[in-house]
């Protein structure tokens, strides 16, 4: 009974070594094997119950200029494009990396998200101008001194015209 139990320990063993392999595409368009995934921007492909290549035991070739040689090494990912010296990323390396990819992506949408809210102003501006010189009547600015001047024919139009270009300019 106890030979049976062990054997069957024995068997069982491999099961519990196997680890999920990934497959994705970076940024430049490598395809790269991991079993660390990807981060959750990035489009995956879990390898499970795919066979993967055999290990030759020979020595990689080494990259080729527009070439790319994707080594699958365990807990490790790397796209060999850099010579062989470098050493390929560790599990919290790797993390690291996608953690400061996040971060840099996030600063990004944020900068986007402001220089859409500028636009979304100035459009709202440009329009509110443009009604101003559209709807005509006495225009006044106020100059350097403080005092009120009325705009002649030729400035409000002149106005107009810019209002126009700035509406055209911040509003889709």
């Amino acid at each position: 009974m106890k030979i049976r139990l062990l054997l069957l320990s024995v068997a069982m063993l491999p099961m519990l070594a196997n680890a999920d392999i990934y497959k994705w595409k970076d940024k430049d368009g490598s395809v790269r094997y991991s079993d660390v995934p990807p981060a959750s921007n990035v489009k995956q492909e879990p390898m499970q119950g795919k066979k993967l290549p055999k290990a030759t035991g020979d020595a990689p070739l080494s990259a080729v200029e527009g070439d790319v040689t994707t080594a699958i090494n365990r807990g490790k990912a790397a796209v060999v494009k850099e010579p062989a010296d470098k050493a390929p990323l560790t599990k919290e390396e790797a993390a690291a990396k996608r953690a400061k990819d996040a971060e840099a992506q996030k600063k990004a949408d944020e900068a986007k998200q402001a220089d859409l809210k500028l636009k979304l102003e100035n459009c709202k501006a440009s329009k509110s101008n443009l009604a101003t010189y559209i709807n005509g009547g006495r225009i006044a600015k106020t100059n350097e001194n403080g005092e009120r001047v009325y705009l002649g024919d030729d400035e409000i139009n002149q106005g107009k015209l810019d209002a126009q270009k700035d509406v055209e300019k911040y509003c889709d």
